[in-house]
C-alpha cells in the first residue's frame, strides 16, 4: 500500500494548526478545460467507425460531343475513407490508512471515535480529492496529446524520445494521442509540414538544450513571425479558408513572437497577448487566434530528450487546424474526473479510484499544418 501523506513532511504540534483550511495550497499547473481546444465525442465504449465521405475527385462540365445524342460519361469518382475510435480503460488507485495521519494536523480532518478509520466525507477526503481531479486532468490531456502506443526511453531499443530517468510506459502508451498522430500525417505528406532555414525546425534541430532557446539572433531574424507566416501560406486552402481556424502553439514559440513584435517598433506594444483563462495565452497573426498552451512544454521539457539526451525533443511547436478537427472520445464526459472513495473496514484502509474509456483522433489529415 502506498500511502498518500508522509507524517515526516510536517512538525506536529499539537494546536497550530486544526483545519486543511488553514493551510497554504500550492498551486496547479494552469491548463485549458479539454473542450477549450478540443471536440468532445461521447458515447464511445468500444471500436467504433469514423467515416468521411469524398467530394468528387475530378472536373465536371465539358463542351458538347456534337457526334453524339448522348453526353460523354465522366469517369470521376468520390473516395470514402474511414478511421476508428478505439478507446482503452484509463485507471489509478490512491489509498490511506488513518494511522499515517495520527502524528500530523490532519487527525483534526478525520472523524471521532469508532469512524476515525473511515476517511470518506471528511475533510481529508474533500482535500485530496480536488488535488487528485487536478492530475485527473493533467493525466487526461497527457495522454490526448502526448500518448504513443511504442513510447519508450531513448535509452531502449528501439530508442524513444523519453528521458530514461524515471520513464514509465504504461503512463503515456495508453493510446497514440495527437502529436503521434501528426507526425504520421507528415509523413504521409510532407507539405503538412512547414520546416527548413528560417523557421523553428531549425532551433528544434539544434544539438544542446542551450542552443535550442531563443535568442536575439531569431529575434532580429524574426524566426517565429517568418514561421507562422509559413505556416499560414502554406496550409491546404481549405484550411486557409475556414473561418475558425486557430494555431496552437508551446509557450516558448509564444513568447518568442512577443519579443520579435516588441522589436519592431521603439515603444513597443502595450499589449502583445491576452490571458482567455488560466494557461491560455491568446495572441493574434495575420487575423488567426493564436493559442499558447504551457503544458505542452512541460510535458516536453519535463519528460522528452532528444536521441541523444542533450536537448529536448521538438521543444517549440506550431499547429494549424480547426478545434473540429481535434477530438478526443470517452465514454461520459463527466467520468473524466469522478473520484470513487470507498473505505474497507475489514482493512480499514481507505481507496481513491477513478477509470474512464479514452481515445484522440485528428479526424481530416489535410485540415492540420504544423512546425517543430
Amino acid at each position: 500500500m502506498a500511502d498518500i501523506i508522509n507524517p515526516s513532511d510536517l512538525t506536529f504540534n499539537g494546536e497550530e494548526v486544526r483545519a486543511i483550511s488553514e493551510a497554504i495550497m500550492e498551486e496547479v499547473y494552469a491548463k485549458p478545460a479539454l473542450t477549450e481546444v478540443l471536440t468532445a465525442y461521447t458515447g464511445i465504449k468500444a471500436k467504433k467507425q469514423i467515416a468521411f465521405l469524398g467530394r468528387l475527385n475530378g472536373l465536371v462540365g465539358q463542351a458538347t460531343d456534337t457526334s453524339s445524342c448522348a453526353p460523354v460519361e465522366n469517369t470521376a469518382g468520390i473516395t470514402n475513407t474511414e478511421k476508428f475510435w478505439n478507446p482503452v480503460y484509463i485507471d489509478d488507485r490512491f489509498s490511506e490508512c488513518w494511522t499515517d495521519l495520527l502524528d500530523t494536523f490532519f487527525i483534526y480532518a478525520t472523524n471521532n471515535g469508532y469512524d476515525k478509520a473511515d476517511l470518506t466525507s471528511t475533510e481529508f477526503a474533500d482535500f485530496f480529492i480536488e488535488r487528485y481531479q487536478d492530475e485527473i486532468f493533467e493525466a487526461m490531456h497527457r495522454f490526448i496529446w502526448f500518448g504513443d502506443t511504442d513510447a519508450a526511453a531513448i535509452t531502449a531499443s528501439p530508442a524513444g524520445n523519453f528521458k530514461a530517468a524515471g520513464f514509465v510506459a504504461k503512463r503515456w502508451n495508453a493510446i497514440d494521442g495527437l502529436w503521434k498522430q501528426l507526425y504520421a500525417i507528415v509523413a504521409a505528406n510532407s507539405d503538412r509540414r512547414t520546416s527548413g532555414t528560417g523557421t523553428i525546425s531549425v532551433k528544434n534541430a539544434e544539438a544542446t538544450f542551450a542552443d535550442q532557446e531563443f535568442d536575439s539572433t531569431d529575434t532580429t531574424n524574426r524566426v517565429v513571425t517568418k514561421t507562422l507566416q509559413d505556416v499560414i501560406f502554406g496550409a491546404d486552402y481549405r484550411l486557409q479558408d475556414k473561418q475558425d481556424k486557430i494555431i496552437l502553439v508551446t509557450k516558448s514559440v509564444a513568447d518568442q513572437y512577443i519579443r520579435e513584435l516588441e522589436a519592431e517598433t521603439s515603444n513597443g506594444i502595450d499589449v502583445a497577448f491576452e490571458y482567455l483563462q488560466d494557461g491560455i495565452m491568446v495572441l493574434k497573426r495575420m487575423g488567426v487566434t493564436i493559442i499558447a498552451l504551457s503544458f505542452w512544454d512541460r510535458m516536453i521539457r519535463g519528460y522528452m530528450e532528444n536521441a541523444a539526451g542533450t536537448g529536448y525533443f521538438r521543444p517549440h511547436r506550431v499547429l494549424m487546424t480547426t478545434k473540429s478537427n481535434l477530438a478526443f472520445g470517452t465514454e461520459e464526459e463527466q467520468n473524466l474526473s469522478n473520484v470513487e472513495v470507498f473505505y474497507d473496514k475489514r482493512l480499514k484502509t481507505n481507496y481513491f479510484d477513478f477509470g474512464a474509456n479514452l481515445d484522440a483522433k485528428v479526424l481530416e489529415d489535410y485540415m492540420i499544418q504544423v512546425s517543430y
